[in-house]
């Protein structure tokens, strides 16, 4: 039989609905008075008994910290605790300002989905690679109105890794490009939203060339990108205002970057400029001077090295301690592969911050370019050993990177008002053995290390009339308490030993402690009497895990720290030391004088026997005969010697930093050589020992108008803005042939105009075209036709120079047929080509030449590399120099460098060439070719006293040059430099002795190879001239960061 369910009458169910109704109302009331009790109850916490450091220097030895609603409202030793708060116990802590880390990037290049708790939902800056979209710069490097504060800045697991570090704010920077835009600083918290501190706070740039085959490839492109942004930004401004006072007008059009640089060169908005060794922070230091703009400088670690300079820039510094691990000396084949810089940059690495402060910097200490940032507080520990102090370390964690960020006074101070980060540790902060208790971000704690004290080991009790007890609880065979005051000692009963307490009875009295940051505390009580607190701290010399000295303070344990510096090395400050940061200018006697030499003048007097050589104040004075002895002059035997000029080399590429070339355009003259000098490069000494004193130093040929040259003096150990010789022309590099037109490179080199040699001819002229163009528009502007000022381009500005005959050409060339072309198009719009450089068929247009004014520096007998020279023969030197051209001979390597005196000895075999003049051609005629004459090249009265003295005569290949003088200074001695070599060898088998040991020891992991080897003591890279195989010529051209990723195995990556 079946039942059918009826279903309920409405009736009967209304009084269950209306019940429904309001059970679901009372509970959405509830719910909302709940959350708004939440949201209204204060955040009141107090650490208490704390051993708390304010500020560096200033220590709260035990006291109160108390925190409100995310701040800091009172600490101090009797600082009261308020009612309503919740207490942390600090015995045995102490607690420092939270840690603020200056320059953080998020861990993935590529950052996080879009969207995240910023809330803007804007995607990270695009790669370098990526076309721009909107209103914004053409170069996908450069995007300055990108905001961190939009974006998801740090995923969970690095902000958690930084708090394990002890930090608990940090600036996060954009990661991407050369503009990347603006920093923010935030608070290490869960919730991103609240913890911004400040937006905007700086805009960042980076000395990093762009990936994937765009612009800027090189360093001294990146370098023309930051100066011409600068320029541009202002003009923005000034172009808006001028739009803004004059109706009908033209439109200034919209550009994003622009804009977001108007705060910076407002002086509103600091600038973070990262650069990846020291010398490029001396360069990002002159772009900033130049751009009139202050900035702080993120460094790589090796500032030490020419701290005197960097010191004098008055740049704040972030600097990184990611110290290199130890070379692999484990063997013979291994060290052979280590150079000696690497193993002095190892040793001396962890002393770059003690330096630092005996020079005065204000500098920041930062996670950035470690490989585990746990590691922080141990490599600053390893800075201390080195003669950092403990305060400086502090200050650069604290108050000096709040300052920096403008936030001094809400971070880096524990003090009421402040931001209640807190960081606090279990020992001295910066102690090997030390660890991080926890972190308190906006008063919130996360906690770091569990607090596994445990009841056993023994305390020193303090309680009631009778302090200095010591308490003893063991768990070995059986538990047992025992009590030692004095000759007294009372066991326990009873006992209840728990993993964090512990009770007992011990005659009539009854104790409950719990143990807790390594110290105990609790109650006694006798019976029938009130209770008695009691506490106790961890007996000092007690072995037991986590336990510490408690009376220790931080200076303290920083002078036990220090006292394990190891015994370093000492370098020898000698000749033929391949680090010239470390050696000292060379004296300047006030006269020298070289007596009864040879001496070659390349000058009217020709050369001298048995003649003399005065030198004053680095200058020459007098050359002759028999020349009288000045007082206190310092005097060379010259007997049996030939004293000549200084060789010049018109065409080098041997003292510059990263690539040669900029070869992602065809035009390229926007970019400076004078922006990469490499005064750390060994060619220098090397070409003073093959008595060299000056270089040419040339952009690369891989473009029809490439960069703007720079004529240095072989200054060894100089740095290099005094390098640079300021009284040569302005200099720029053309190039003709096959390698601005690259059509013979290969199916994937396609992507560059032009493709033929007729190709090369117009995009000269068309550059010469603009360049008039914008001349006229500067004119205009002037005389009042326009409204608007033009827009001021390096590019155009280097150009208009050309057209206007203010900086000379120095051209790449091989065949006649281009030759006669660029002579014709420089004619016709009124200007001439100064030099034809590493020419070699310039014997069948030397009557052009001569008419036309063109010097020809070449080859002598150096050209079988591809079929583009097939016409070369060794006597073009001497044809050109008959025809009255005036010739010299150039190196374009650094080994041929050496030996340019050979080479100009070989227009005497090839020609017939009279030996004064074949010196010429090394000495004399490059000066012509620079416009430089009047100064340099030859040994005539006033010029400068930049001479070599030989063994023999200097156009002999069995002649060696014995010293070599810059304006009056002996840069190179041979005899010096055979003296040094014992020294130095034995130095670097005591540093290979050392990292053998320091290998053995262990010790905290360390970086890698760290930021190994630095541009500066790479080979400088000539991919992209592709003129055969020699010297890396025949390399295809690869940007610089390109090159790196290649080296490191991350080719397709970003």
């Amino acid at each position: 039989m079946s039942h059918k369910l009826s279903r309920p009458s409405s009736c009967f169910l209304a009084p269950f609905h209306r019940l429904s109704r309001i059970l679901v109302m009372f509970a959405a009331c509830v719910l909302a008075t709940v959350s708004l009790v939440h949201a209204a109850t204060p955040r009141v916490h107090a650490i208490r008994n704390a051993r708390i450091v304010t500020s560096p220097g200033r220590v709260i030895p035990r006291g109160n910290v108390v925190m409100r609603d995310g701040l800091i409202v009172a600490v101090g030793a009797d600082a009261a605790i308020p009612a309503d708060a919740r207490i942390w116990e600090g015995d045995s802590l102490t607690i420092y300002a939270g840690l603020v880390d200056a320059f953080v990037m998020p861990s993935s290049p590529a950052g996080p989905p879009a969207g995240g708790p910023f809330g803007g939902g804007r995607p990270q800056a695009p790669p370098a690679t990526e076309p721009a979209k909107g209103a914004v710069h053409e170069l996908a490097s450069v995007r300055g109105e990108y905001r961190v504060v939009e974006n998801l800045p740090l995923d969970a697991a690095q902000a958690e890794a930084l708090r394990a570090a002890g930090f608990a704010a940090a600036q996060v920077a954009p990661r991407n490009g050369i503009v990347r835009g603006s920093s923010a600083v935030v608070g290490l918290a869960g919730n991103v939203n609240a913890s911004v501190v400040r937006v905007d706070a700086a805009q960042v740039m980076a000395l990093e060339p762009a990936r994937g085959g765009v612009y800027p490839g090189s360093l001294m492109g990146v370098i023309s990108v930051m100066r011409q942004v600068f320029l541009d930004a202002k003009w923005y401004r000034d172009a808006r205002a001028a739009s803004a006072r004059r109706a009908g007008t033209e439109r200034v059009p919209e550009n994003l970057t622009w804009a977001a640089l108007q705060p910076v060169i407002a002086g509103q908005q600091p600038l973070v400029m990262v650069a990846d060794e020291m010398l490029e922070v001396l360069q990002a230091s002159r772009i900033a001077s130049e751009a009139g703009v202050s900035t702080s400088i993120v460094t790589a670690g090796d500032e030490y090295k020419r701290v005197a300079q960097i010191a004098a820039t008055g740049r704040s510094l972030i600097v990184p301690v990611n110290f290199p691990e130890v070379p692999d000396v484990s063997d013979d084949a291994n060290a052979l592969e280590v150079r000696t810089e690497e193993l002095r940059h190892w040793q001396a690495a962890p002393g770059n911050a003690a330096v630092l402060a005996k020079a005065g910097v204000t500098f920041a200490l930062t996670t950035n370019g470690l490989k585990d940032v746990k590691t922080f507080r141990a490599m600053v520990a390893k800075a201390i050993t080195r003669g950092l102090s403990s305060d400086a370390a502090l200050a650069a964690v604290t108050t000096t990177p709040a300052k920096l960020l403008g936030v001094d006074g809400r971070l880096g101070v524990i003090a009421p008002g402040a931001i209640a980060n807190l960081t606090v540790t279990r020992g001295p902060l910066f102690s090997e053995t030390s660890r991080v208790r926890e972190v308190w971000v906006d008063g919130a704690r996360y906690e770091i290390a569990k607090d596994e004290t445990s009841p056993k080991g023994e305390w020193v009790l303090g309680a009631g009339d009778a302090p200095g007890r010591t308490l003893k609880i063991s768990a070995d065979a059986e538990t047992s308490v025992t009590l030692v005051a004095g000759a007294d000692t009372l066991k326990g009963r009873d006992i209840v030993l728990e993993p964090r307490r512990v009770r007992f009875t011990m005659g009539e009295v009854a104790w409950d402690l719990t143990a807790a940051n390594d110290a105990v505390s609790g109650t006694s009580v006798m019976r029938g009497q009130a209770a008695q607190a009691v506490a106790g701290r961890a007996k000092p010399d007690d072995k037991k895990g986590g336990k510490r000295d408690k009376g220790a303070a931080d200076k303290e344990t920083a002078d036990k720290e220090a006292s394990k510096a190891p015994v370093l090395v000492p370098v020898p400050a000698v000749m033929g030391n391949t680090e010239p940061w470390r050696m000292a200018k060379p004296a300047a006697p006030a006269a020298v004088l070289i007596r009864h030499a040879t001496i070659w003048t390349s000058g009217p007097s020709g050369i001298i026997t048995d003649g003399d050589l005065l030198v004053r104040n680095g200058k020459i004075a007098a050359v002759g005969k028999n020349l009288a002895t000045p007082a206190g002059a310092v005097v060379v035997d010259g007997t049996g010697k030939h004293v000549a000029p200084g060789i010049i080399d018109e065409h080098s590429h041997s003292a510059m930093l990263g690539n040669v070339n900029e070869c992602t355009n065809s035009v390229t003259c926007e970019v400076r050589v004078q922006d990469v000098i490499n005064s750390e490069s060994v060619n220098l000494y090397r070409q003073l020992a093959g008595g060299g004193t000056m270089m040419h130093l040339l952009h690369g040929s891989c473009n029809s108008i490439g960069g703007q040259a720079a004529v240095i003096k072989n200054k060894w150990g100089a740095p290099a803005d005094e390098l640079f010789y300021p009284l040569a022309p302005g200099t720029v590099k053309f190039a003709l042939g096959e390698n601005p037109k690259q059509a013979n490179f290969g199916a994937d080199r396609t992507n560059r105009y032009p493709k033929t040699r007729a190709g090369v001819e117009q995009t000269i002229r068309e550059a010469f075209l603009r360049a008039q163009d914008y001349d006229r528009a500067f004119a205009e502007f002037k005389a009042g036709k326009r409204a608007l000022p033009p827009r001021r381009d390096l590019q155009l500005d280097a150009l208009s120079e050309i057209v206007d005959g203010k900086r000379l050409i120095h051209c790449h060339s091989y065949r006649q047929d281009e030759i006669l072309m660029l002579m014709r198009l420089t004619e016709s719009f009124g200007f001439r080509v100064n030099t034809f450089t590493h020419i070699l068929e310039g014997y069948k247009v030397a009557d052009e030449m001569a008419t036309h004014g063109a010097s020809g520096m070449g080859f002598t007998d150096w050209w079988g590399y591809k079929q583009e020279v097939i016409d070369a023969i060794p006597w073009n030197g001497y044809l050109m120099w008959d025809r009255g051209v005036n010739v010299g001979f150039n190196s374009d390597s650094d080994e041929l460098a050496r030996r340019l005196n050979t080479e100009a000895a070989k227009a005497i075999k090839y020609g017939g060439v009279p030996r004064e003049e074949a010196l010429k051609m090394v000495t004399l005629n490059p000066a012509k070719s620079l416009k430089i004459d009047q100064y340099v090249g030859s040994i005539e009265p006033g010029k400068d006293a930049d001479f070599a003295i030989w063994s023999g005569e200097p156009l002999s290949p069995f002649s060696v040059c014995e010293q070599t003088w810059v304006e009056g200074r002996k840069y190179f001695d041979r005899a010096a430099d055979l003296a040094g070599r014992d020294d130095l060898a034995k130095e670097r088998v005591a540093l290979i002795q050392a990292a053998k040991a320091a290998k053995k020891d262990g010790g905290p992991p360390m970086a890698g190879r760290g930021n190994w080897p630095p541009r500066y003591l790479e080979d400088t890279d000539q991919s992209g001239n592709e003129c055969g195989e020699h010297q890396g010529h025949v390399m295809p051209y690869l940007g610089e960061s390109d090159r790196k990723a290649k080296l490191a195995g991350q080719e397709g990556t970003r």
